[in-house]
């Protein structure tokens, strides 16, 4: 009992340096990525298929991934291997000049994290149990918030002094993510798996879930379909917000990473308290909270662009980093207390894909509708039309995903 608490607790240490190390990687393209197609020449068409399939390929293996940890009873080395797999890519998007290239090198680098994003959740809560679990999750984003914060600030003073133009000014950032990403994937390997009951299945990895007997497990079904159904209107949306950044304010270097610093401050602001909040009012509250304030989102775009005044993006990145503090926490912590202990990395990889499609195809009819109305009526009122079809949806939404969270937190005194 003594060593299996001293190895949970080496575990969670380890899983906090690698998320740190992660955080930093992805702290140093965060600033620009976002922007980094329009700069290779992307159209609001181009960015529409590179959201979506981004969400697509980030989401179509899950299932497989998260069902062969569960089998194999191993997490450890998908994690690895797709972290190694990920980094890489980073450092060849460095140097390439095509969006043909571009969209490969995301392909290949969602395909790897479909399969660390299931299996790293599912190892977090093979190393925190119900009563800590919030806690670790809400310290684990804490600490990689900082890094994220850290190398975001860096990243935008390389690109500030940098004497390329264009896409060049983020080449060393971009190199420097890929070998910071690669270091950190050697962390994972110090964790020790302890031995767990390997998930019985007659299904083959490569079946899809019988969705009979997953409509029995109502809280999980329910879930999944509202969540699925909500993520699909806010990512409608999500092309559009670059084209925003780039091609109607013009943001400079500087800027954009005042803008994922801000976020990121907010987030750390609070993020202490994270788990305190959610144990004091429950996920139900704080999920519910999450989903309504995202609404201001497509708002604060349009009116950045009607005013022109980046400021306004600010504000909506600090509100936005407060409120995903906790949304997030409460989303992973609602998550793994719901599902079962032996099929956490598959039922993970389920509400991945089930939110991955609807991503996949909101994404790609947000960059459709802006390329189309961009022929009519131009850039600027095509962007804003997308931006309000994104925000009715939201309010539509955000009342379904509260009543679906309140009947599993009725289910399970968990939450």
């Amino acid at each position: 009992m003594e060593k299996d608490r001293d190895d949970t607790y080496r575990n969670v240490r380890f899983l906090f340096i690698k998320s740190v190390l992660s955080s930093l990687g992805d702290g140093m393209v965060a600033p620009f990525m976002s922007v980094y197609p329009i700069l290779l020449g992307a159209s609001p068409s181009d960015m529409g298929l590179i959201r979506s399939t981004t969400n697509f390929t980030q989401s179509i293996l899950q299932t497989f991934w998260g069902r062969l940890s569960d089998l194999i009873g191993r997490r450890v080395p998908i994690i690895f291997f797709g972290s190694i797999i990920g980094a890489l890519t980073w450092i060849l998007m460095a140097y390439t000049d095509s969006v043909t290239v571009y969209i490969l090198l995301i392909v290949i680098q969602t395909l790897a994290a479909s399969a660390v994003t299931p299996v790293w959740t599912a190892l977090i809560g093979d190393n925190t149990t119900s009563t800590d679990r919030a806690r670790i999750v809400a310290h684990i984003r804490l600490w990689s918030l900082t890094g994220s914060i850290i190398a975001a600030a860096i990243s935008g003073w390389i690109s500030s002094i940098s004497r390329g133009s264009g896409r060049e000014v983020y080449r060393i950032p971009l190199i420097i993510a890929g070998s910071i990403g690669v270091a950190s994937s050697f962390m994972v390997l110090h964790v020790k798996e302890r031995g767990r009951t390997m998930a019985r299945s007659k299904r083959s990895l490569l079946s899809l879930y019988d969705l009979k007997s997953l409509r029995q497990d109502s809280v999980f079904y329910d879930f999944c379909k509202v969540n699925a159904i909500a993520s699909f209107t806010l990512s409608i949306a999500w092309p559009i917000f670059p084209i925003t950044l780039g091609s109607i304010l013009k943001l400079q270097p500087s800027m954009l990473t005042i803008l994922s610093i801000s976020q990121g401050l907010a987030s750390l602001s609070i993020q202490r308290y994270v788990d305190r909040i959610i144990y004091r009012y429950g996920c139900e509250w704080v999920i519910t909270l999450y989903r309504s304030i995202l609404i201001i989102v497509p708002i604060s775009y349009m009116l950045a662009e009607v005013i022109g005044q980046p400021l306004i993006l600010v504000a909506n990145n600090v509100v936005l980093g407060l409120i995903s503090a906790l949304g997030e926490t409460a989303y992973t912590t609602y998550l793994l207390g719901i599902v079962n202990e032996l099929e956490r990395g598959e039922r993970v990889a389920i509400y991945n894909v089930a939110v991955g499609i609807t991503t996949t195809i909101g994404s790609f009819i947000g960059g459709y509708i802006a390329g189309v109305m961009e022929e009519y009526v131009g850039l600027i009122w095509a962007t804003r039309i997308v931006y309000l079809v994104s925000m009715v949806g939201r309010v539509a939404t955000a009342a379904m995903v509260r009543e679906a969270i309140g009947r599993g937190a009725r289910f399970s005194s968990k939450f």
